[in-house]
């Protein structure tokens, strides 16, 4: 192990943190640097099927060599449309949840929405609440969800202070709210879709290699993505499929299909700790190189706000949780000392 702010961190958990760190920060600070004064210069439904072709032919190749050469499940066993059109529902809503990111991040910006991407955490623990009661969120977790609501209402409370006679005051305010409400959208998806594929994935033919699944799923991705890409075109036009693509939009291709594939493997080294600091981290960074890149104002309150974000991030990804949930399960009370005794006894008396 090694320390990092003095806590104990696996390396390979701390290279995982580190790679998603990078990832997210790339992301959002590459594709707000191609924003124009007309919006994005390119089709997002462009940039996301490429994408999702490289995710497909990752998963295919990986499958091939890895699953379908050395294994005796390689996933066409047990294969049937029924279970392969379920992957058309996660694969509509990841469509949808990618095309709301890239305009989230044009509209509001690197460091809010790092800050307002979290709203996913709300949406699941409510998800979970009235949905998958089983799974419920531990008092500390509900605790948090309120500070990361409140993280949020502090990052942005001098956009609302602004009086109507501002220049530019009831823009910010409609940009905030509209950004927000992709957010919200995203964030309300993203916890379905990440519930359903769970089901798939654990339920659905849980012996099948995870490659053979993320093909179905990256397949449905490349489809919806290029009808998207048709219904994108205005009526009349036809702006051509790599129309405004330069080498930055390859990159942030490249680099959000390294998210998508990493992901999996990421989270698999990453504990819940090195996942809460990679989420705070992240939007320190974003808010940092926004500042300097962007010339971005950040101002006392959104930095209160980011301080309360990181707070939030820690009582609710803390390892105190799984104490918690631990001693809130019933525990079985053992047979009293003297019965024991007495059916020893018994026993003793029948071998004789």
């Amino acid at each position: 192990t090694m320390k990092v702010l003095n806590i104990e961190v696996e390396p390979k958990a701390f290279a995982a943190g580190a790679a998603l760190t990078t990832f997210i920060v790339t992301q959002t600070m590459l594709t707000a640097s191609t924003k124009t004064a007309t919006g994005l210069p390119y089709k997002t439904t462009s940039a996301i099927m490429c994408q999702e072709v490289i995710k497909f032919a990752f998963a295919a190749i990986y499958w091939y060599n890895f699953d379908y050469k050395k294994q005796k499940n390689d996933g066409l066993q047990n294969f049937n449309i029924k279970e392969f059109l379920m992957y058309s529902v996660p694969g509509l809503t990841y469509a949808l949840q990618n095309s709301i990111v890239y305009f989230a991040i044009a509209i509001l910006g690197p460091p809010t929405f790092q800050v307002f991407s979290n709203l996913k955490i709300i949406t699941t623990a409510v998800l979970f609440r009235f949905i998958l009661p089983n799974r419920g969120l531990t008092i500390i977790q509900w605790l948090a969800v309120v500070l990361l609501f409140t993280a949020m209402v502090i990052s942005k409370i001098s956009v609302f202070s602004q009086s109507g006679e501002e220049a530019g005051a009831w823009a910010s305010k409609q940009e905030l709210i509209f950004g927000c409400g992709l957010l919200v959208v995203n964030s309300t998806l993203s916890a379905f879709s990440g519930v359903f594929n769970e089901w798939l994935i654990k339920k659905i033919d849980p012996e099948a290699p995870l490659q053979f699944k993320n093909m179905q799923l990256y397949f449905f991705g490349c489809v919806l993505n290029f009808f998207g890409n048709i219904l994108q075109d205005a009526p009349g036009t036809d702006s051509g499929f790599f129309t405004g693509f330069s080498p930055v939009v390859w990159i942030i291709i490249l680099n959000n299909a390294a998210l998508g594939i990493s992901v999996a493997y990421i989270m698999k080294y990453a504990n819940n700790v090195v996942k809460c600091f990679t989420g705070a981290v992240a939007v320190y960074i974003a808010t940092y190189l926004s500042s300097y890149f962007f010339g971005e104002v950040i101002d006392l309150a959104f930095m209160c706000g980011v301080v309360v974000l990181t707070v939030a991030l820690y009582l609710y990804m803390g390892d105190h949780n799984k104490v918690l949930q631990q001693s809130a399960k019933p525990v079985q009370k053992s047979a009293p000392a003297s019965i024991d005794l007495v059916e020893k006894g018994e026993s003793k008396k029948e071998t004789r």
